[in-house]
């Protein structure tokens, strides 16, 4: 097997480390959940907090704000921190591409899909998922 050069060998071990220190807030991950989109790792531990709105999306399918707040333990925002996001289902209009949150520590991007999809988020190194389901028609 061929040595790795210095630089090639220390971004590998930097990649490794994103990877590595990722946590998962939502418990039990399935074979179809997406893999968190590499970041760059933020120089704290970030809080995350992530929902839709609305909660639900139509029967027949629609759109959603998918809203990220990012913050530092204490509640402080946390600015400029990477965030990539990743949907099991439909399209993100980011397409997977990193954001950056703001002065108020918080980003969004817009879902479009047309079944319940599973949101997973990248912030920092912090991984966290949510659903976003369909809205059940009322029964008669």
């Amino acid at each position: 097997m061929p040595s790795l050069s210095p630089a090639r060998r220390a971004g590998l071990m930097a990649a490794a480390g994103l990877v590595a220190g990722c946590k998962t807030l939502f418990p039990g991950g399935s074979a179809r959940d997406p893999e968190p989109l590499p970041v760059t790792r933020a120089a704290q531990e970030v809080v995350v907090a992530a929902w839709s709105e609305p909660k639900e999306v139509p029967p027949g399918g629609g759109q959603a704000q998918i809203l990220v707040r990012a913050q530092k333990r204490g509640g402080a925002p946390f600015p400029g921190v990477e965030v990539r996001l990743s949907a099991s289902a439909g399209k993100l209009f980011s397409g997977g591409k990193v954001l950056v949150t703001d002065a108020t520590g918080r980003t969004r991007d817009r879902l479009t899909t047309r079944e319940a999809t599973l949101i997973t988020i990248n912030a920092g190194g912090t991984v966290y998922r949510f659903r976003v389901p369909l809205h059940a028609p009322a029964r008669e």
